[in-house]
């Protein structure tokens, strides 16, 4: 475990509602104090969406950390696009961090376990709850210096209450766009101000990292 008092809790986690007194872990725990980008998107996802995500990621990903919540969908490919790339990942669950959810995504998370990082702050085999999953969300966010969202379907939605964390807290939103009339939330979101980016060094740029 590593709690708020210890010097590996991240600063930055220090900024979000309730930061977790204490967050439970496997892996390496540097991580949270490295350069993070933080991917949120829907569960069900287009292959417009999946190519966005594995593009935009592998432009970005090298020697940088890719956090995200495990879950189906985007989550899932931001993931295991980082491990495919060499880069390193943090996933942050919804469940005890000796409980993988969804279970599809076991061999995902023993790959994290192993070689990454896992955290979450609730302990041992805690079950997956409907409540949970926004108090994961704020965590994924307080981690990333920027949030990066390949697709959004719905405007009610955990990937919605991420990106309204990330603005709480100012952090950038970062959207990739997608053609016009497509049934998605992505263009609402750069209209109401969001940064596009379509390429990884757009988000480089964004941030002035090199």
């Amino acid at each position: 475990v590593v709690t708020l008092l210890d010097y590996e809790y991240p600063e930055r986690l220090k900024c979000i509602w309730h930061p977790p007194l204490v967050l439970f872990y496997y892996g390496d725990i540097s991580l949270l104090n490295k350069r993070c980008i933080a991917t949120v998107g829907s569960r069900e996802y287009s292959e417009y969406g999946k190519e966005c995500t594995e593009k935009i990621l592998n432009q970005i990903i090298k020697g940088n950390v890719l956090v995200s919540g495990l879950a189906r969908g985007i989550d899932t490919i931001a993931h295991e696009t980082a491990i495919k790339n060499g880069a390193r990942t943090i996933a942050v669950l919804g469940s005890g961090i000796d409980c993988c959810y969804p279970p599809e995504n076991q061999d995902l998370y023993d790959k994290i376990k192993k070689n990454h990082l896992l955290i979450s702050e609730y302990p041992y085999n805690t079950p997956p709850d409907k409540d949970h999953f926004p108090q994961r969300n704020r965590i994924v966010v307080g981690l990333g210096d920027a949030i990066f969202v390949p697709q959004i379907n719905k405007y009610h939605s955990g990937t919605m209450i991420s990106v309204n964390y990330g603005i709480d807290i100012g952090k950038p939103i970062i959207v990739a766009p997608f053609p016009p009339g497509s049934d998605t939330v992505n263009n609402q979101l750069i209209n109401e101000g969001a940064t596009i980016a379509d390429t990884g060094p757009q988000i480089l740029n964004e941030l002035n990292w090199k």
